[in-house]
This record gives structure tokens, sequence and C-alpha cells, in this order.
């Protein structure tokens, strides 16, 4: 991921206009609001890192996927999967 900065700050506002318009009692709810806020903190993850790198203190280059998961949730994930996101 070249930039995601770019593309992870439109998603939240997207989705919000979808969770506008969905009713309260449907079960997607309670997963819009996860997923927007999930988006936020990586956003704010993405920028963190966008920034550290301007400063010559972050690792340049693309980024993987598993740059931007943490080492907790990477140790859930079983290998079939973890594969199949490589």
């Amino acid at each position: 991921m070249n930039r995601p900065s770019d593309h992870l700050q439109k998603y939240p506002v997207l989705l919000s206009a979808v969770l506008e318009k969905t009713e309260e009692e449907n079960p997607d709810v309670d997963f819009l609001k996860e997923a927007i806020q999930s988006i936020k903190i990586l956003y704010s993850y993405a920028q963190l890192r966008t920034f550290q790198i301007a400063m010559g203190k972050g690792t340049p280059g693309k980024w993987e996927w598993h740059d931007l998961v943490s080492g907790e949730f990477m140790k859930t994930l079983p290998k079939k999967e973890v594969k199949r996101q490589a």
C-alpha cells in the first residue's frame, strides 16, 4: 500500500452515510459502527507511519497488510489465513 491514508479517509464518510440510512433494528448497524471505528483507528496509524517515514524515523517503501495489524492479532490468525492474505 503506497498511500493508504488517501483512501482510508474516505471510507468512514461513506460508511457513515450507509449507517444513517440503515434502520436501528438492522443487525448490520453494529458491524457498520465497528467498521467505522476500526477504519478511523487504522487511518490514524497510517498518518503516524507516514509522518515517521517523512521524518526519517520509519521504514520506507511499500507497506504490507501485516504491517498494519497488531502482533496480537497476527497470533490469532490461522496459518492458512496468513498465507491467503499474503
